[in-house]
């Protein structure tokens, strides 16, 4: 419960900041910078280190990249339709495509799925979303803000972005023991991960900007609340293996709100800000109700 508390203060923290004036109009790029440049690499490092993989978890693992594929098959035909632009399209693929599997997703899996759960939902995430988010992620952001795609740029993006270098380090250390004091130094900045992530949203968050923006908030909370995780369910079944604990819980972390990361990384690309903060605001407390409902679903399975 406290992490689902922490969520909710940290919003406030954003939106008491912003009415109070005490930071400049640019706080929202500082504290993204925070979280792109240390808190995310950091939170790579932290959940890589001794983690222990089962055989039968690839497909879980798998899932948030066929939900972004998915995304892209929905969502851009819908902006072609609405005749969205670019910055809006890829504002909607990030933020709708990627689910918020570790600082919402772990605490609803030890709710509803137990504890024992909590190692494949990190698998899901670090091998999933974050390392989706890391590569196909940050392609879409470069696109949709430059507008055309340039593999060069892209790719440069990408081997210089710090949650995707400290993947690799993480990977090539993770057999060698790590001083406690490290240790110690990489989850203390991991940990600033979630409070400064929501304060940026919080702060660019404006419920009076809403105007306009309906059908864009509905194609992006429908897709990530709804048709994502109604899609992978559908998958499980197809595949006969909807009654394993194992599918339940990939099916449960596809009902997850939309990534803070994911967020953090359309704002910092300046793929319409009001909207990312708007799904985010909104899209985290709707899911605790969204998330139980799918749950209540997936255990009947």
């Amino acid at each position: 419960m406290q992490p689902i508390i922490l969520i909710f203060v940290s919003l406030a923290i954003g939106i008491a900041l912003r009415w109070s004036g005490r930071l400049p109009d640019t706080a929202t790029k500082a504290l993204g910078g925070w979280v792109i440049n240390v808190a995310l690499p950091a939170a790579a490092l932290r959940s890589v280190h001794e983690l222990k993989l089962h055989p039968d978890w690839w497909l879980a693992a798998a899932t948030p990249w066929i939900g972004v594929v998915l995304a892209l098959i929905v969502i851009i035909p819908l902006c072609h339709a609405f005749r969205w632009k670019s910055h809006r399209a890829g504002a909607l693929l990030l933020v709708a495509g990627w689910g918020n599997t570790s600082f919402v997703g772990l605490p609803m899996i030890a709710a509803f799925a137990g504890s024992q759960w909590l190692g494949l939902g990190i698998v899901i995430d670090l091998f999933g979303s974050y390392l989706a988010l890391s590569t196909l992620g940050l392609a879409i952001a470069s696109v949709a803000s430059a507008g055309h795609f340039d593999w060069r740029a892209v790719a440069k993006r990408i081997v210089t972005f710090p949650p995707f270098i400290a993947i690799l380090v993480a990977f090539a250390t993770n057999h060698l023991e790590r001083p406690e004091w490290l240790t110690q130094i990489v989850n203390s900045l991991a940990e600033t991960l979630t409070p400064i992530a929501l304060a940026a949203v919080g702060y660019a968050l404006r419920l009076d900007r809403i105007s306009g923006r309906l059908a864009a908030l509905g194609v992006g909370l429908g897709f990530r609340l709804f048709v994502a995780p109604l899609a992978i369910m559908l998958m499980y079944i197809a595949l006969r293996q909807a009654g394993d604990p194992v599918a339940k819980v990939a099916m449960l972390e596809m009902a997850m709100p939309p990534m803070l990361g994911a967020s953090i990384i359309a704002i910092d690309h300046d793929l319409e800000p009001d909207l990312v903060a708007l799904l985010i605001g909104i899209g985290v407390p709707l899911s605790i109700l969204t998330a139980w409902g799918w749950w209540s679903v997936i255990a009947l399975l």
